[in-house]
């Protein structure tokens, strides 16, 4: 093998969801302004012709991260859980260690932060939003809620869902595991 070849194959590529992977890890981390071309540029030791590869503009990188940001916590939650084998009790429950296991929050508030002061980011998570309740809405209601408590319970869990993390100091993901059972006999009490 050529010394040129050596060379080529060490380069390692970068895929659209690595980008958007990253972006979304910095967006979390270090907020709106970090989002710069030149900024991931250098935080992946890339060139712009990385970049420019996979996005037409910073317009349409920031159009494919909010759309990957709603498909990975919004979309593909709900494939995950609608596998599931069981009724809206199995379902609810499975959504809660989704939601306890991973980082949805964390990037939650970070693009709704950032949605507070761009309108075209708050459209998309408006968006989602509205998928997310009537999702929630659909399971509570398969479990007997109704009315106005069928849609303040359905709220309640998606503050839950997307704020717990901004609002107290974060629990190690066996603490909040350990919490599971309890969460659930919560917000599925009947009063």
């Amino acid at each position: 093998m050529t010394r040129r070849n050596t060379a080529r194959k060490s380069v390692q590529r970068f895929k659209r969801e690595d980008w958007l992977a990253l972006a979304l890890e910095t967006l979390s981390k270090q907020g709106k302004s970090r989002l710069t071309i030149d900024r991931l540029v250098a935080d992946l030791g890339v060139t712009k012709g990385s970049f420019y590869w996979h996005f037409d503009n910073r317009a349409d990188f920031i159009q494919k991260l909010l759309e990957y940001w709603a498909k990975k916590f919004t979309h593909d939650f709900i494939h995950q859980i609608n596998a599931l084998e069981g009724g809206a009790n199995e379902r609810l429950y499975g959504l809660m260690e989704l939601l306890t296991t991973s980082d949805a929050s964390r990037y939650d508030v970070a693009v709704r932060a950032w949605a507070a002061q761009e309108p075209a980011v708050a459209i998309v998570v408006r968006h989602v939003d509205m998928t997310r309740l009537g999702y929630v809405k659909s399971l509570f209601r398969e479990l007997g809620f109704e009315g106005d408590e069928l849609t303040i319970r359905s709220r309640a869990f998606l503050y839950w869902g997307s704020f717990e993390l901004a609002l107290f100091a974060p629990l190690t993901k066996q603490e909040s595991l350990n919490m599971l059972a309890q969460r659930y006999a919560f917000f599925t009490r009947t009063v």
